[in-house]
């Protein structure tokens, strides 16, 4: 008897060594966030659609709007949808376009906790140093001024 209770208390040991510590103390475990990949499209963002918005389905969720997104040779429509932040104090931040000579960097939507990290391709189109060519203008195609952008009112 006394062997398997040796056995539980050491089968129980082994399990809580192996959790990671803030599991241990009923803590929150953070993971973080997948980084947001900025890329370079080769022809301007067409004009942003119209969406109507379905009921918001709790007063947790936001408006994550539609938006144009850069996919290998082509632009791509993601459609709008309710989402929730996932960080009580994060925000949807829109789609943007930026004109850099005659190409645009493209800044995919996100929630405002992510971080943006330059993709490959924008990587190797900056380093031919076509960045700078031209004159670089702010596109504000991702904005539309009839919705809230994500804030929830």
């Amino acid at each position: 008897m006394l062997k398997n209770i040796c056995r539980s208390i050491a089968s129980a040991a082994f399990v809580l060594a192996s959790m990671p510590a803030a599991a241990q103390g009923g803590m929150r475990v953070e993971i973080p966030l997948p980084g947001i990949e900025i890329h370079v499209g080769h022809s301007a963002p067409p004009r942003m659609r119209s969406e109507t918005r379905p009921p918001r389905p709790g007063k947790e969720y936001v408006w994550a709007g539609g938006s144009w997104n850069w996919h290998g040779n082509a632009w791509d429509w993601a459609p709008g949808r309710w989402d929730r932040p996932n960080d009580h104090g994060a925000h949807w931040v829109q789609a943007r376009y930026v004109q850099e000579g005659s190409s645009w960097r493209h800044e995919p939507s996100h929630w405002s906790n992510q971080h943006m990290v330059e993709g490959d391709d924008y990587k190797r189109w900056k380093s031919e140093d076509h960045s700078n060519k031209g004159h670089d203008k702010g596109h504000d195609n991702g904005r539309d001024k009839g919705h809230d952008n994500g804030k929830g009112h």
